[in-house]
């Protein structure tokens, strides 16, 4: 079974050899071909390179597309701040004010700035893996997509303090949402990460969300109709949960890190497939044994209750997690799998 039926069956309910690894791994591309991460989120070919050399060394259940939300900020004319061991940030968000954002228009993403090469760079992917292992795009949510203009402190105070111009921004956001999920949709993408930060209570309470976000949620996801994953960014999304499973296309829902996954499945219900949820953060400071029992962990906790694939909760891992932490990932679906497959026999026995 190769990563792109493992994936499929496993957010289908049909038999799988052992449960999906899926991890967040761009940047660390740029760890193992020994590039600046300037270059590997500015060139396709290096980005491909890194996504080839990930797949080579650890064979995991997908491959990334750029996963750089500054580029969006970038071309609405904001400054980046570039780093030697972490993934882009904005240094400068383009707007200020919301009559700004308002009246400047929305880049095309086919266009501007670094986004053409990510849909280079998506189409290559998806040219070389088609059919094998998963293409998954990273995007922007479309209820945290004002804050790529602002800031999260701006847009938070726009929301508290100016409910009509938060509305009138969403509104005036959502086209590009749409037009960059198509686009990487157009270029190969199997599926889609929706990161959506607003979702989470570290960020807005549950009523906040139920009145701003949820019906943004409806309707954009209603209107774009894809295959979709649910993320909170690393964030708690429990609070949330049980409203989600309702939402147009969605395929499966990634907890936060701090998410009991028990907790979790109860609220998704038995057939939601749960993305969960190690903290990323936290593997370049474990040992593999640590890393390999956290994933038994989540695995003994959710994997029997329903649909599960092991990842990690939040943005990219960081460059600093050794290789032999990234295949102790993999060695805890293996032996998932192994111990689950003696009990069934010794069952059987029985």
């Amino acid at each position: 079974m190769n990563p792109y039926q493992r994936v499929q069956n496993a957010l289908t309910m049909d038999p799988v050899d052992r449960v999906p690894v899926v991890p967040l791994l761009g940047a660390y591309g740029a760890r193992l071909t020994r590039v600046a991460l300037r270059t590997l989120f500015s060139s396709a070919e290096a980005y491909l390179a890194g996504q080839k050399a990930l797949q080579a060394q650890f064979g995991f259940d997908l491959v990334l597309a750029p996963f750089d939300f500054s580029a969006f900020a970038e071309a609405c004319g904001g400054e980046v701040a570039w780093h030697e061991a972490q993934v882009p940030n904005t240094s400068r968000p383009p707007f200020s004010r919301p009559a700004e954002a308002l009246g400047h228009p929305l880049p095309d993403p086919r266009l501007t700035g670094r986004l053409p090469v990510f849909l280079e760079t998506t189409r290559r992917l998806a040219e070389l893996y088609r059919g094998r292992v998963p293409v998954v795009a990273a995007v922007p949510g479309p209820c945290i997509f004002p804050a790529l203009l602002f800031g999260l402190d701006r847009w938070i105070e726009i929301l508290l303090f100016n409910e009509e111009e938060a509305r009138r921004l969403l509104t005036h956001t959502a086209p590009l949402f749409l037009a960059w999920s198509r686009a990487l949709l157009e270029a190969g993408a199997d599926y889609l990460v929706v990161q959506e930060g607003m979702a989470v209570s570290e960020v807005a309470p549950r009523s906040l969300f139920v009145t701003q976000f949820l019906p943004h949620l409806l309707d954009m996801f209603h209107e774009l109709k894809a295959p979709v994953f649910l993320s909170g960014t690393g964030g708690s999304l429990n609070h949330n949960l049980d409203l989600l499973a309702g939402l147009p296309g969605l395929l499966a829902v990634c907890p936060g890190t701090r998410d009991d996954l028990a907790r979790a499945r109860e609220l998704a219900g038995p057939q939601l497939p749960i993305v969960g949820n190690l903290d990323g953060h936290l593997l370049p400071g474990l040992t593999p044994d640590q890393v390999r029992q956290a994933g038994l962990d989540s695995l003994k906790r959710c994997a029997p209750a329903g649909p599960f694939l092991l990842g990690t909760a939040g943005a990219d891992l960081p460059l600093a997690t050794p290789p032999v932490n990234l295949r102790a990932l993999k060695e805890a679906a293996e032996r998932f799998e192994a111990e689950a497959s003696y009990l069934n026999a010794a069952d059987l026995v029985l």
